[in-house]
């Protein structure tokens, strides 16, 4: 059985155009795959596991994949974090002023503010998708939202007397003070 599921596993994975399979070894015993090898970036390291996860049979996945980036032999580290922060830059999702990006031998640590969980995602993303980037530990926190009403006139104030809104069971309470208009 676990000679059929690791070749369930190599079959998945020579379906994926992005993924160099010669570089990756790949057993199974008791429907656990191990994975070991390495592989260019921090994205393909996750796009693989996911893909050997969705094997039927497969109970679970060791991850022992290294990220060895081809670019670092050819353009050093300090060009993986102009990259990172060019790819920061451009995605719109992510406020410029608000997130920094540090990096340490093709490794980030992302740290910062955002108002929205999907800014802290996309800023990943971003990140994570960067040739020559080793892993990314993301430090950005989620800070307290905006009223509504403030945001809908401008104001990019949080309130000093927030108002909470909790829902249970269909049924919605407020508790606070609203500023009068």
């Amino acid at each position: 059985m676990d000679q059929v599921l690791e070749q369930a596993v190599l079959s998945a994975l020579y379906l994926e155009p992005s993924i160099d399979v010669s570089r990756i070894l790949a057993t199974v015993r008791d429907g656990v795959a191990t994975l070991s090898g390495d592989v260019d970036t921090h994205a393909q390291k996750l796009a693989i596991k996911y893909k050997v996860e969705g094997v039927p049979g497969i109970t679970e996945v060791v991850d022992e994949l290294e990220v060895c980036p081809a670019e670092k032999s050819r353009r050093g580290y300090e060009h993986v974090a102009d990259d990172v922060l060019n790819a920061l830059y451009w995605d719109l999702a992510v406020p410029r002023d608000r997130v920094l990006a540090k990096c340490e031998n093709g490794w980030v640590t992302l740290t910062g503010e955002v108002e929205r969980p999907y800014q802290k995602s996309c800023a990943e993303a971003d990140v994570r998708h960067t040739r020559g980037v080793v892993g990314v530990t993301n430090e950005i926190r989620v800070g307290p939202m905006v009223k509504i009403e403030a945001a809908r006139h401008g104001e990019a104030t949080a309130p000093t007397n927030p108002i909470v809104a909790i829902a249970e069971d269909r049924n919605a309470t407020a508790d606070g003070q609203a500023r009068p208009s």
